[in-house]
């Protein structure tokens, strides 16, 4: 079957190669008009262009095609056969060069797949879900974890977009910066540590987020790299997990600055600042390049974050 589709197909474009589709048009227009001069006023061109046309449809279909009388032209039985084929071919070509019809995400229901880990979720997915919510968005999201297969599913089209640092993720991947972010501490409020000092930094017990399970992480090599180290009491895959780890007790989680601050809104957390100085880091939208027309997904890209 699906051969035999295929001969179809590489026949019928063995037919078409080299034919004028304007043609075809002017056509149309001779008939419905069935003047020389009316039609090329239509189109918008001369009425010698539209003689030339005549004559090569003449030659295309072998046929007369519009024949003079004592009352004007008269289309020819071939041609009128073509009238009904002519005016289908017409409708489904404007189909296929429309602009692609805007997206309202009110109106039309679209389900993206997004890939990021915990600080992604709680920083960006979180206030565009309450804009969906807030705003009864037709759009429904799918959360899968952010790992390396991940990112080659963003090559495939599995995923829509991906959220976090810029990657290697294959040919035709875009990054978009969305934001920069620095670092910052939280304790619980009530620990009475109001202060960190890098001695007083070193002497209390950590917890470390490792979301992609890597060892080490900035804090570590900032701090060897003043000959100094940090006791980890606690490692956790997630950074969500982190604020009622933190509350009654003396530890402290080095976590990046928005994530943090976000966590001592609805946590009783102190914010502090780290007694290093630590590189900052861009967050990042990732998308494949056979979405940058897609009204649905350009409209997800623009409004994912808000711009500044």
């Amino acid at each position: 079957m699906m051969l035999m589709r295929s001969i179809h197909i590489d026949m019928s474009l063995d037919r078409l190669r080299g034919l004028d589709l304007d043609l075809l048009v002017v056509l149309a227009a001779l008939l419905e008009t069935r003047h020389v001069s009316r039609a090329a006023e239509r189109l918008g061109v001369t009425q010698s262009a539209v003689s030339r046309s005549l004559g090569r449809l003449r030659e295309l279909f072998d046929d007369e095609l519009l024949v003079r009388t004592g009352h004007g032209m008269r289309a020819t039985a071939r041609a009128e056969a073509l009238r009904a084929p002519l005016g289908r071919w017409l409708a489904n070509t404007e189909e296929l060069v429309r602009p692609a019809e805007a997206f309202d995400p009110k109106v039309h229901p679209r389900r993206f797949r997004l890939s990021t880990a915990d600080y992604g979720t709680e920083v960006v997915l979180r206030p565009f879900l309450q804009r969906i919510d807030r705003e009864g968005l037709a759009v429904e999201l799918e959360l899968v974890p952010l790992t390396p297969e991940d990112l080659r599913a963003l090559g495939r089209g599995e995923v829509d977009v991906v959220l976090g640092p810029r990657d290697d993720a294959g040919p035709g991947i875009v990054w978009s910066e969305l934001f920069r972010d620095g670092f910052s501490c939280l304790v619980w409020q009530d620990a009475g540590i109001r202060r960190l000092t890098l001695q007083r930094f070193t002497e209390l017990r950590h917890v470390l987020a490792t979301p992609r399970g890597r060892p080490g992480s900035i804090v570590d090599d900032a701090l060897a790299a003043r000959g100094a180290s940090r006791q980890v009491v606690l490692r956790t895959p997630s950074f969500l997990s982190i604020p009622r780890l933190l509350v009654g007790t003396q530890l402290v989680a080095t976590l990046p600055t928005r994530l943090a601050q976000a966590f001592a809104e609805h946590h009783p957390l102190r914010l502090l600042t780290p007694p290093l100085d630590l590189p900052e880091f861009a967050m990042c939208l990732g998308w494949h390049e056979v979405h940058r027309s897609d009204p649905a997904h350009r409209w997800l890209r623009q409004h994912l974050w808000p711009s500044p």
